[in-house]
């Protein structure tokens, strides 16, 4: 959804901008996202060495390397690589599926309306004022905007399940914030102009 977003409002060049966004959002919650969640479960020092075993950080650094060397990977290594990439965002919506039947919805609205207005309102606010303050203009300031306005992402579910931390009511607030984002992300691209 973000990326075609992205590419729908503002072409190519809001692809690029979008996707350096996204590799930094999946930075930090690969990283202080998991430790957070995995506090739920164990103490700081487990929770540090717990980072060790997230996959992302590795990713990074090969793809760094990479990128630095001008490499590429090799074919036979490639094309699995691709398969398995293909298939993350709809083994991610599954889990969001199977995890729908559970969702909590009872007793948690100001919670989850709480969460929703942060993700869809307040975010997106704050991205145009930390635009403002970096001086980002242009298609970088539009892309950045709309990537801090997209609902909560369905890897927050996928981290409360796996640590244990109220993925019910989380779930609740992915399905939720998916469900109102057109109600504030239409205005949104008006605004910006995409």
């Amino acid at each position: 959804m973000v990326y075609l977003s992205n590419l729908f409002a503002f072409g190519e060049e809001g692809l690029a901008y979008a996707s350096l966004y996204f590799i930094t959002s999946a930075m930090v919650a690969g990283t202080a996202g998991v430790y957070v969640a995995s506090l739920g479960k164990a103490g700081y020092r487990e929770a540090l060495v717990g980072l060790l075993k997230i996959p992302i950080i590795y990713a990074v650094v090969f793809a760094l390397v990479f990128v630095g060397f001008g490499w590429s990977l090799p074919t036979p290594i490639m094309r699995p690589v691709s398969i398995f990439s293909d298939a993350a965002i709809p083994t991610m919506l599954v889990l969001l599926g199977l995890q729908l039947g559970r969702a909590e919805w009872n007793g948690k609205i100001l919670e989850l309306m709480t969460a929703n207005g942060l993700r869809l309102v307040v975010s997106p606010l704050l991205a145009l004022g930390v635009g403002a303050l970096f001086g980002l203009q242009g298609t970088m300031r539009q892309a950045g905007v709309l990537e801090a306005s997209m609902p909560t992402a369905v890897m927050a579910t996928v981290l409360a399940t796996e640590f244990e931390v109220e993925p019910a009511f989380i779930t609740a607030v992915v399905f939720s914030s998916t469900l109102l984002s057109p109600l504030t992300v239409t205005p949104l691209l008006a605004y910006l102009g995409g």
